[in-house]
């Protein structure tokens, strides 16, 4: 009865804990019934909506593809390289390929397969079962390694939505081939089960290793857990929100709780560190935390002046994500953490944090204006871009996969030169201007080869055409052809100087065309995402300022404590250059984050040097939360570089990690300098008056 009559009680005093419980639970239900997850490059195109065919999108680059695609009726090419175990100019060496041809044909949902053994016109070149590899015509060589030892197959399948299980599908069934299975399929495919993983894993293991840094902080256990539970059910719901309005992850959107768990985490730190100076701790942290997380938030909704869908959804939901956090720090977290304090007579670790004085502090303050200074000749020299290999190690299978294409076949993706003639049809003194065009692309060493059935008259092929399903990869009417051009690695590292060549070579003709492809797709992708670093970039360094300028009221002291943000986020450039990283997605949303993450630290120290007016007790108070929030940061995403095989992941860790490391030492040292520079200066003033009068 006595426990009965303490029930209202308890339900009082953990109503929001109560009420927590239940969102969470409706939460897991709304994930398990509408959680999808996107994993298609079209999702970093301006335009993009997600589960919505990229026909909507008004890019050039994927107008052209769906214009080429419609034009031939196209469906999805998978490529497969066989190795054969012994060189295909030895007799009797082509029949494990006639082999491996008919069997990829008889597999379900392939329509056709083009390899050198029904190239048109290739019969000539065989002879018992081999091949005459001296004589074998450069586009011929799109099909054979120039050793003899690699043939390969463009696999057609009969559908063109959907195709990521039926590649999955043929590529376990080739298990036992000597084959390698490449295409954007196999990509997204590698991403799925990496990104699948990586939700499962990475946030198990930052919870560990953040517990631990903030378990030898706090010395609390309940402290610990509460702190990392607040971030997670904070995830949980925003994962719920997203889902309920219709929403489907993507590469970007799918590591929200990771971020979450490693940012939110910090709230409730700091928020139990109060505890044990302030009475009333929700009253004396409300503001400095609030306007933490509006300003981290800020970071990541700086997203929002990018044309890319997946930035600003990425954006948003972090955002969203953050405000969930503060909530429940201050509602459920208020509860269980002054129950851990009253549970624990132990006070957190100050880790011997201490203000380093004024000689040490220009010491460092010199040195990052050294590297600063610096990185201005170093920024430049970072690359813009993003290939398929670029989301995986060099470990990985996908990337070697990619690497064997390279090295036996010299290319490394293709496009297609779509040739139309606006009057009359292709006529055999068409095929002089082919030849002559397949014979000026083939100079450039951007360009590996050109893949156009040349030992048959045009005007041929265009009649054949309509008995013969091979040749529609060739042939779309009487008035349209393509030619598959095969990019070296230099190529596709160059596409705009590959579009300048086909536009100066096809001066000199009388045809109507375009470019098309996928690598146009991600040249899209590439040139907004530098655009989006810019905008997004300046947005968050803008308003965060703004709102410093707002809290603070002070144009001197807000520009000091912007300061180590903006360092740290230009060494974030530098630290780019030295480790030879491009600008691409992941890289893209490194400053943004650090931006968010770091002017937390700078918040706290101009809130607490508002009260205390003495830097000394200042850094004693916020130093210890400062720091093992930087420690569990920078433990958190160190923990992106174990195992798996998504090195966007990684390079996100090393940039983010070494950001806000550098941010943390500036503002438990510089930044204290130069806040008590203003102190020295009132002093002087006072001492004047006082001489005066």
């Amino acid at each position: 009865m006595r426990s009965l009559s303490k029930l209202p009680d308890l339900i009082f005093r953990y109503k929001f804990l109560i009420i927590s419980v239940l969102l969470l639970i409706l939460s897991i239900i709304i994930i398990l019934n509408n959680g999808k997850v996107e994993t298609r490059i079209e999702t970093f195109l301006p335009g993009y909506k997600p589960g919505r065919p990229i026909t909507e999108i008004e890019d050039p680059a994927v107008q052209n593809l769906v214009k080429m695609s419609m034009k031939f009726g196209d469906r999805y090419t998978v490529s497969i390289i066989y190795k054969s175990h012994n060189s295909l100019d030895n007799a009797g060496s082509l029949k494990d390929l006639e082999r491996l041809h008919k069997k990829l044909e008889s597999l379900a949902n392939v329509q056709m397969v083009i390899s050198i053994l029904n190239y048109p016109g290739s019969e000539r070149y065989m002879q018992n079962d081999a091949l005459d590899l001296l004589n074998l015509p450069n586009e011929l060589h799109s099909f054979v390694s120039s050793d003899g030892k690699y043939a390969l197959f463009l696999v057609i399948l009969s559908v063109d939505k959907m195709v990521e299980p039926i590649v999955r599908r043929i590529t376990n069934e080739l298990k036992g081939e000597p084959v390698v299975v490449l295409s954007e399929a196999s990509v997204n495919n590698k991403l799925f089960d990496e990104l699948r993983r990586s939700m499962l894993f990475y946030p198990v293991v930052m919870f560990g290793v953040i517990f631990a840094i903030f378990f030898y902080q706090t010395r609390s256990f309940r402290a610990t857990l509460v702190s990392l539970f607040i971030p997670i059910i904070a995830s949980i719901y925003t994962y719920a929100v997203h889902f309920a309005f219709g929403g489907i992850l993507n590469i970007l959107t799918s590591m929200i709780a990771s971020f979450l768990i490693i940012i939110g985490s910090a709230y409730p730190l700091h928020y139990y560190n109060a505890l044990f100076r302030a009475q009333d701790a929700r009253k004396h942290m409300f503001a400095p935390i609030f306007f933490s997380m509006f300003t981290t938030a800020v970071g990541f909704l700086s997203f929002l002046f990018v044309k890319i869908p997946a930035f600003r959804e990425f954006g948003i939901l972090v955002s969203i994500g953050l405000l969930f956090d503060f909530s429940l720090t201050m509602t459920v977290g208020n509860e269980l953490l002054l129950h851990a304090r009253s549970k624990t007579k132990r006070m957190p670790s100050s880790f011997g944090i201490r203000y380093v004085g004024n000689k040490v502090a220009l010491g460092i303050l010199a040195t990052v204006l050294f590297f600063i200074i610096l990185s201005f000749f170093f920024i430049p020299k970072i690359k813009v871009g993003l290939t398929s290999t670029d989301y995986f190690s060099k470990n990985s299978d996908i990337t070697k996969a990619y690497s064997l294409l390279e090295e036996k076949f010299g290319m490394k993706d293709v496009i297609y030169l779509v040739l139309e003639k606006e009057n009359g049809v292709f006529l055999p003194f068409d095929n002089k201007n082919i030849d002559e065009i397949i014979k000026e692309l083939s100079k450039y060493p951007e360009i590996s080869s050109v893949d156009f059935p040349r030992t048959v008259p045009v005007t041929v092929l265009v009649l054949a055409s309509r008995t013969q399903p091979l040749l529609r990869h060739y042939i779309a009417d009487g008035k349209t052809i393509r030619l598959s051009i095969n990019l070296s690695p230099m190529g596709s590292e160059n596409l705009e100087k590959v579009t300048q060549v086909v536009n100066e070579i096809m001066k000199k003709y009388n045809y109507k065309y375009y470019l098309a492809g996928s690598p146009f797709v991600w040249k899209a992708v590439n040139d907004n995402i530098l655009a989006s670093q810019i905008q997004s970039l300046v947005a968050a360094l803008i308003i965060v300022f703004v709102t410093l300028l707002v809290v603070f009221r002070d144009f001197s002291e807000s520009l000091k404590l912007v300061s180590p943000v903006l360092f740290a986020t230009v060494l974030n450039f530098f630290y780019m250059s030295v480790f030879k990283m491009k600008l691409e997605i992941s890289t893209a949303l490194t400053s943004s984050i650090i931006i968010g993450l770091a002017i937390d630290y700078s918040i706290h120290v101009g809130h607490d040097y508002g009260k205390t007016k003495n830097i000394f007790t200042t850094i004693k108070n916020v130093g210890p939360a400062i720091l093992g929030n930087a420690l569990g940061i920078v433990g958190g995403f160190l923990t992106l570089l174990i195992g798996g095989e998504l090195s966007m992941f990684k390079r996100i860790a090393i940039l983010v990690s070494l950001g806000i490391s550098t941010a943390a030492l500036l503002t438990l040292t510089v930044l204290p300098y130069l806040l008590s520079l203003e102190k020295v200066k009132g002093l002087k003033k006072d001492i004047t008056k006082t001489r005066n009068n």
